[in-house]
C-alpha cells in the first residue's frame, strides 16, 4: 500500500487561471509527489504522465493535480455531471477512517469543471449541485503539455460531512481518466479490479498529515 505525506504548506497559493503550468516552475510542487502511474486497464497504450500534491494550510487542505497530455476534452458544463469522460483528474478521500466509512470523491476536468460525492461506496452517492464554500477551484491554461487543478478542501467541510476534523491518519487515491478521445484509467494507489473501478475504498492509500 502507498502512503504519502501530507506536509505543512504556508506559501503562496498556486495562481493557475488564465496561464501555462510546469510542475518544474512550481514553487508548490517542492511537496512530496505522488505519481499517477498504475494503468492496469490499458486497452490503448496511452498512460500520461499525472501527478497529485497535497499540502497542510491553517484552513485545511490544498490540493493541486496535474497531468501532461498533447491533447484533452472537456464538454461537460455542469456541476455533478459527467466530468469523468472528459480530461479529468481526481481525488477519492476517506477523512476520518475508523469512525466513518465515507469518503469524498473531488472529479474535475480541464476546464475546472467538479463533480463531488459522497458515501461509503459506488451505490446511492449523494452529488454536490454547488461546490462547496471554500473550495476555489481554479485550473491552468492547457497548451499542449501540462494541466493542473488546484482546490481547497477546508476543515469545516470535513466536519460538515463526516462528522469531525480529518484524522492524522486518513485513506485515499488520487486518479487520471477519460473516456473520450483516449479511454485510460490510471490511479496513484494500485486497484485489484478486472475493470476500471476508481470506487474501491479497500484499495486506498495512506495519508498520513506530518507535523
Amino acid at each position: 500500500m502507498n502512503s504519502y505525506s501530507i506536509r505543512r504548506w504556508t506559501g503562496a497559493r498556486p495562481q493557475l487561471d488564465g496561464r501555462g503550468f510546469d510542475p518544474a516552475q512550481e514553487p508548490f510542487c517542492q511537496l512530496d509527489c505522488a505519481r499517477i502511474e498504475n494503468y492496469i486497464w490499458d486497452p490503448h497504450g496511452y498512460c500520461p504522465e499525472a501527478r497529485a500534491y497535497v499540502g497542510r494550510t491553517e484552513e485545511g487542505l490544498l490540493v493541486l493535480l496535474c497531468a501532461k497530455e498533447e491533447k484533452t476534452i472537456a464538454t461537460e458544463t455542469r456541476i455533478g455531471g459527467d466530468v469523468y469522460r472528459d480530461s479529468c483528474l481526481e481525488f477519492f478521500l476517506m477523512g476520518r477512517p475508523g469512525s466513518n466509512a465515507d469518503y469524498i470523491n473531488f472529479e474535475v476536468n480541464v476546464n475546472g469543471v467538479a463533480h463531488i460525492g459522497v458515501g461509503a461506496g459506488r451505490a446511492n452517492r449523494r452529488v454536490m449541485r454547488e461546490i462547496p464554500q471554500g473550495m476555489r477551484i481554479s485550473h491552468s491554461r492547457h497548451a499542449g503539455q501540462w494541466w493542473a487543478v488546484c482546490y481547497n478542501i477546508p476543515d469545516s467541510l470535513i466536519r460538515e460531512i463526516l462528522g469531525g476534523d480529518p484524522a492524522r491518519e486518513m485513506r485515499g487515491n488520487f486518479y487520471k481518466c477519460d473516456e473520450s478521445i483516449h479511454p485510460h484509467f490510471g490511479s496513484w494507489n494500485p486497484v485489484a479490479a478486472p475493470q476500471p473501478d476508481f470506487h474501491r475504498p479497500e484499495c486506498f492509500g495512506i495519508l498520513r498529515m506530518e507535523d
